[in-house]
């Protein structure tokens, strides 16, 4: 490996480190979005149920509606800010394995449900030409 072949991977390095940091902002700032929205909810809910209890003409499947209509509104905003954090995730996790094999370090991604596979090539044992 020449000198520029190593100042160019060095400073690949120094940009995957910062988009990584850059990623990781981006997650707290979509986890503190998934807060507020939570507390909004609740504010309306709140807000709503006080509303309904004073309307006593209103039949109770259409205040139940009501809370539905905004608890649902809720949990969609939350799982789109749910869905791009997962999106960074990926990212980082993609920029992680990059890094990683240009470091000449070769990891596997796991699966999700933690098992890991081995996928390297099978042994000469495994084809049964050693005994």
């Amino acid at each position: 490996m020449s000198f520029f072949d190593k100042l160019k991977t060095a400073g690949k390095a120094v940009v995957d480190s910062g988009a990584k940091t850059m990623l990781r902002t981006d997650v707290a700032f979509l986890d503190r979005q998934i807060n507020q929205r939570k507390q909004k909810f609740g504010v309306e809910v709140y807000e709503l149920m006080e509303q309904l209890e004073l309307d006593t003409g209103m039949a109770t499947d259409e205040k139940e509606t009501k809370i539905r209509l905004a608890f649902d509104r809720a949990r969609k905003d939350i799982a789109v800010v749910q869905a791009k954090i997962e999106v960074k995730k990926e990212e980082m996790s993609v920029l992680e394995n990059e890094t990683n094999n240009q470091a000449g370090v070769a990891h596997a991604i796991p699966p999700s449900d933690g098992v890991v596979l081995n996928n390297g090539q099978p042994t000469e044992q495994e084809y049964g030409l050693q005994s």
